[in-house]
């Protein structure tokens, strides 16, 4: 097999922009993640029915779910909603 480091060199600073896009997308998605988990969780350990129902349902529905599932449902359900073609969110998700 006869390899050509040109191309990788020439190719090298679009992996590398590859690889820091992926952080800041697990940055992000850590933070995010944290920001509603810390909420949830307080919330599900609540004594109160009524404030724990909230949590339970959602932890519910997200651990029963595929996450393949739950990716269709976000970008291609969405698009039915007139509050999502409406705003600026439809250009993330068109």
């Amino acid at each position: 097999m006869n390899w050509s480091w040109d191309v990788i060199w020439e190719y090298f600073p679009r992996l590398f922009d590859g690889v820091w896009l992926t952080l800041e997308l697990v940055l992000y998605s850590a933070l995010t993640g944290l920001a509603i988990a810390v909420p949830l969780a307080l919330m599900r350990a609540s004594k109160n029915r009524l404030v724990s129902a909230l949590p339970w349902a959602y932890i519910y529905f997200f651990r029963g779910t595929p996450l393949l599932v739950q990716i269709f449902l976000i970008y291609y359900g969405s698009a039915q909603f007139d509050l999502i073609r409406n705003t600026s969110l439809w250009e993330i998700f068109s």
